[in-house]
């Protein structure tokens, strides 16, 4: 399962979480305030919620009301800017222009950090329902996602598990090379044996390192694909399996070739 399929599960629930975090602020009063109060409010939004990642206001038409007011702590935020703005040809603001609660976009590239994100847009109304702007706010996917899964203290630790997976599967690749070294000189013993008839041993070697190599080759390539290289669905048991599952299958084929050997050498022996 990818991220866009993961995010058309939780939509509703994010479409909640977010809304209901940006509702909060956005009121009639808020467009009322002066430029200084409304930044200095957006500010205070985006420092409560870290998974925020951008926010700012819009008129009734569309247009950007003051600069953008991005998290500091996110590099790659474009904090300046934006004043003045048309915004009318944007998603989120087509989808709130007749809604009466807060609106969820479908996943989409930020032009903002070029991160695949979502905008939350609530509409401010006055009392008789009329149309007096928006309040819109940016969110990462994956921010977003893993707070839905509580999931952002294991995504903090992220890069050191990339990088420690990156140090065992360099490490596999390494002893996988040694094996296979060791089956290519194993095949001189085999050509060896073709002038002894009965002779298994070396054929039957050369098969288990090959195999073995192969198979510790495809973990190390497993591992740095699924651990390194892609996203990890850690809620799927059929993706935390797989690798252990490849890996097993492998080791099973050259038991049973190594058990298979000595059955050949017992049964020669008795001869």
């Amino acid at each position: 399962m990818n991220r866009f399929e993961h995010f058309r599960e939780l939509r509703k629930d994010l479409s909640t979480l977010l809304g209901g975090v940006v509702e909060a602020l956005a009121s009639p009063t808020l467009l009322q305030q002066s430029p200084e109060e409304q930044r200095k409010k957006l500010r205070c939004l985006i420092s409560r919620h870290p998974f925020l990642d951008l926010c700012y206001l819009l008129d009734a038409h569309g247009r950007q009301l003051g600069d953008n007011v991005g998290a500091s702590r996110r590099r790659g935020i474009a904090q300046d800017g934006g004043d003045g703005a048309d915004r009318s040809h944007r998603p989120y603001y087509r989808l709130a222009l007749n809604a009466l609660s807060p609106v969820l976009t479908e996943p989409y590239l930020s032009s903002a950090n070029g991160h695949i994100c979502v905008t939350a847009a609530v509409p401010i109304r006055d009392e008789k329902g009329l149309l007096l702007g928006m309040l819109v706010a940016d969110s990462e996917l994956d921010r977003a996602l893993a707070l839905l899964e509580e999931d952002d203290i294991r995504r903090g630790f992220e890069p050191y598990f990339k990088a420690i997976y990156t140090l065992f599967s360099g490490g596999l690749l390494a002893v996988s090379a040694a094996l296979g070294f060791h089956a290519i000189v194993t095949l001189k013993q085999v050509w060896s044996a073709m002038a002894a008839p009965g002779d298994f041993a070396a054929p039957f070697q050369a098969t288990i390192l090959f195999t073995l190599a192969l198979a510790v080759f495809d973990l190390s390539k497993s591992i740095f694909e699924e651990e390194v290289l892609l996203r990890k669905d850690i809620r799927r048991h059929s993706t935390t399996r797989r690798t252990l599952t490849r890996f097993i299958a492998a080791i099973l084929i050259a038991v049973s070739i190594e058990g298979l050997m000595l059955v050949f050498k017992f049964a020669l022996d008795s001869i």
